[in-house]
């Protein structure tokens, strides 16, 4: 090489480098400007295609799955992500090819992977450099690395912010789901020489869709209901909450049951046009003529214990509740109670409740308590029946709610 040459050389690679440091620059400006991901994609590309003249690349991202972000060839098939995972997880640092893995992505001749600690983050798959660059092939591999490793990176940081941010918000729409959920479900129940209940609510991962209440209608009167709103977190519990504020205004109108639970009906269809539904169970309770009118909507029927141990289900009624704008048909149960009578409402997550051997706690085993403990009061009714059931459960986790609310007519 003459003098002039090698002078000539000298000043391209100088040039070479003062175009790296200036492009490494803007990237890193664009970062601290909070550019998007799509957009520090898309100058990757112009770097690789203007700069460095590649013809041929291929970003591959993992975030649970490898996944193609950018993929630009000329006359080569594109590569896929089983290829990726298959081939190039034994590549650490910027290399070429081998010849095995030159036939698995025709087209390509060098791969830059980016990793975090001992996890591979991305893998760039590049083409031939432009024959004119003033530059040997490990100096280029060297700034590709470097631009790799900012811009990946860099985006997995905003997707790690961004995932972390979407955690806070739905942690902060949890609690305040929680919080509309534990103003709801009643934390003292009446209790009289009458009637009595008791009651527990145990929600599903700290927030549920189960809900029970006793509402007093007049001195006579009073109603007791629960219910299981398909679906978790903020939309059931705001579900829930229009379900109680529903039935609480319902009440003054003195309608039958029948009549309450069309209208309850409605309403919630009137909410989530059908996408969200519930499971009601409803008795209206007549203390001077100690008559129960109750309608079940789909849900687990109560079991309704007589003062000799007989049990009986109350499954009179009609389907779940918001599924039609119009119940197609509803029928009402009768009971006329005698003293020293138990009632006993639950969700299906007491009965679908399972043990470490995968049985679950279902109705024989909720029957047989009940026939063991039936002449017990409401408190300790329910006291016994929780540890029953943790017993059963042993160190399973709950996986769902359980509500169960017991009464008592004396």
């Amino acid at each position: 090489m003459s003098e002039f040459s090698a002078i000539t050389h000298h000043q391209a690679v100088l040039q070479f480098k003062e175009l790296q440091l200036d492009t490494i620059l803007q990237l890193t400006k664009s970062i601290n400007e909070n550019v998007h991901a799509p957009d520090l994609y898309q100058y990757f590309k112009e770097i690789l295609q203007e700069q460095l003249g590649i013809k041929n690349f291929a970003i591959f991202v993992f975030d649970q799955a490898w996944r193609k972000e950018l993929v630009d060839v000329e006359e080569v098939p594109e590569p896929s992500s089983t290829q990726v995972e298959k081939h190039l997880s034994t590549y650490l640092a910027p290399s070429p090819l081998d010849s095995k893995e030159v036939s698995a992505f025709p087209g390509f001749e060098y791969v830059i992977p980016v990793y975090h600690k001992s996890q591979a983050l991305a893998y760039i798959l590049v083409g031939e450099f432009a024959a004119t660059l003033a530059t040997d092939t490990q100096e280029i591999l060297s700034y590709l690395q470097t631009l790799s490793n900012i811009i990946i990176v860099a985006i997995e940081n905003k997707r790690l912010f961004k995932r972390e941010m979407e955690k806070k918000q739905f942690d902060k729409e949890l609690e305040l789901a929680s919080k509309v959920q534990n103003m709801l479900i009643p934390n003292k129940l009446p209790k009289n020489n009458l009637y009595e209940f008791a009651g527990f609510y145990l929600p599903f991962k700290g927030i549920g869709g189960d809900y029970y209440d006793v509402i007093h209608i007049n001195k006579n009167e009073f109603l007791f209901c629960i219910a299981d709103i398909s679906g978790k977190g903020v939309a059931a519990a705001l579900v829930m909450a229009n379900l109680q504020a529903s039935l609480n205004s319902m009440v003054s109108l003195n309608l039958t049951t029948k009549d309450l639970v069309a209208r309850l009906n409605q309403k919630i269809y009137s909410i989530t046009k059908g996408e969200n539904f519930i499971t009601f169970f409803i008795g209206k309770y007549n203390l001077l003529k100690k008559e129960l009118y109750y309608i079940n909507a789909g849900h687990n029927p109560p079991l309704l214990i007589q003062p000799d141990g007989t049990q009986q289900m109350l499954t009179e009624g009609c389907t779940i509740l918001g599924v039609f704008e119009d119940l197609p048909s509803v029928s009402e149960g009768y009971i006329k109670i005698q003293n020293n009578t138990t009632i006993l409402a639950f969700t299906d997550g007491l009965t679908e409740l399972e043990n470490p051997s995968g049985e679950q706690y279902g109705m024989e085993n909720l029957a047989t308590f009940c026939e063991k403990n039936y002449k017990l009061g409401p408190d300790i009714f329910i006291k016994i029946l929780y540890d029953h059931i943790s017993k059963f459960k042993g160190n399973m986790l709950f996986n769902d709610d359980i509500s169960v609310l017991a009464c008592k007519f004396w």
